[in-house]
């Protein structure tokens, strides 16, 4: 089976953004990245600090390796298996009932530091949809010709893409005032 070119380049330009967005954040605040890796109980007290540095070194590594065609493979494979971790991690907790933290994922919307932070299966989910997203362009792409309207529509679908992640993350920023004011 193969998959047309347009569609393997839109997902791995929208996997490329947020990875790279998310390594951005995670650079940006690192104290808040280094808390959120010792609230996963994953990781030894005296590996948190280089694990906090090494996970946007290597998202950053991966997306670079993506731009050139002789590392896109690579690249590929490599943020798959970043995403494929982080959504082991989140799925972990979630299944012992460890969900009272910050995931540290830091998607486009960064919440507040007064509100509350919470894990779920959403999250686990959306780790897979990006896993699902690299997956797809890894896939064997058609041989067909690509013409200048293809560029567009990568261009398009690409914001497309992008736009839902950006919703999905104000929806799980939001998640728990929802739940709050649904209670009460």
């Amino acid at each position: 089976m193969t998959i047309d070119p347009v569609f393997a380049n839109v997902a791995l330009a929208a996997a490329a953004i947020v990875a790279l967005m998310g390594a951005i954040a995670k650079f940006r605040q690192l104290d808040a990245f280094q808390r959120a890796v010792a609230s996963f109980r994953l990781v030894p007290h005296a590996l948190v600090l280089p694990f906090a540095v090494a996970v946007p070194v290597c998202e950053t590594l991966a997306v670079a390796a993506l731009l050139a065609p002789q590392t896109r493979a690579i690249g590929a494979v490599a943020l798959g298996t970043l995403f494929a971790l982080f959504a082991f991690a989140l799925a972990v907790n979630v299944a012992r009932g460890h969900t009272d933290f910050d995931c540290g994922c830091s998607g486009f919307v960064a919440s507040s530091h007064d509100a509350p932070h919470r894990i779920g299966w959403a999250h686990v989910g959306r780790a897979l949809l990006l896993v699902a997203l690299v997956a797809c362009a890894c896939a064997r792409q058609s041989s067909r010709a690509i013409v200048w309207f293809d560029f567009l529509s990568v261009f398009g679908g690409t914001l497309m893409v992008v736009s839902a992640l950006v919703a999905l993350d104000v929806l799980l920023a939001n998640r728990p005032k929802l739940n709050h004011l649904r209670n009460s």
